[in-house]
């Protein structure tokens, strides 16, 4: 597999390349990024991807991102997420953080935490209890309070807004149903879901109007929760995309909820 993962990623597997004591080093792949494992540390390399949603498809865009995932995430995460360190090339080929030669890649630093600790473990384990999901919405209730709002942030609420959002996602499957033979369901939901908006319409407005429309996580469910020394932890807030990211807090907790 290692001969499959670009020359930088490959390098990163080995203890040399860091500038501290490591463990057993892994490497976590997702469509978006890469993750090593280091064993007090995580580092995230994003892909030069662009998938529409969002696109890292530069250097300047990734060095964005990466910086995004910083502020955000310090938002409910301080104690994991740590810094945004540039990784440049020398005339051997050979990479590095902070080392002479020119930057290549950006790598968000964290402190990396145990499986066993992710609430979606805890969970299927029986592990979680009421007193736990007491503390979590306290915590994303304050995190809701605190967080901005303004005109521009309120707009991503409006009715338009929230449609096109719907739409896009049901226009990236809708090619799917033929082959699935789920044409039928496929439009009989979407126009559920167009009914649904139009009757409520002024529910939206009254939630903007309320304040109500925040920059919040985006993606709250318990793969992106953990303990860390005691204490939930929610982590991998939504950088990539505004639409995602400004809506009702509502969203967060109804995603959770889903999970």
């Amino acid at each position: 597999m290692a001969e499959n993962l670009p020359a930088l990623i490959q390098q990163m597997q080995g203890a040399g390349f860091y500038p501290h004591p490591v463990g057993v080093i892994g490497v976590k792949q997702t469509h978006i990024s890469w993750v090593m494992l280091t064993g007090d540390f995580a580092y995230k390399v994003k892909k030069p991807a662009n998938f529409g949603f969002l696109d890292f498809s530069t250097l300047a865009k990734r060095q964005q991102f990466c910086q995004e995932e910083l502020r955000l995430n310090q938002r409910l995460a301080p104690e994991l997420y740590l810094d945004v360190l540039p990784i440049s090339i020398n005339a051997q080929g050979e990479y590095g953080f902070n080392s002479a030669g020119e930057i290549v890649e950006y790598a968000v630093k964290m402190r990396q935490f145990g499986e066993d600790d992710l609430w979606l473990t805890c969970f299927e384990q029986g592990k979680l209890a009421v007193q736990d999901l007491e503390n979590l919405g306290a915590q994303i209730a304050q995190f809701h309070q605190q967080s901005p709002t303004n005109e521009y942030i309120t707009g991503f609420g409006s009715l338009a807004m929230i449609k096109r959002v719907v739409d896009s996602n049901y226009e990236a499957t809708e090619s799917y149903t033929n082959e699935w033979g789920l044409a039928k369901e496929f439009q009989a939901i979407r126009g559920f879901t167009d009914n649904y908006l139009i009757k409520h319409q002024d529910w939206f407005s009254e939630r903007q109007n309320l304040g109500k429309i925040r920059e919040c996580h985006g993606d709250l469910h318990l793969g992106n929760i953990c303990f860390f020394q005691g204490q939930a932890c929610v982590f991998d807030c939504i950088e990539f995309n505004e639409e995602f990211r400004l809506t009702d807090g509502v969203y967060d907790v109804a995603f959770l909820v889903m999970d």
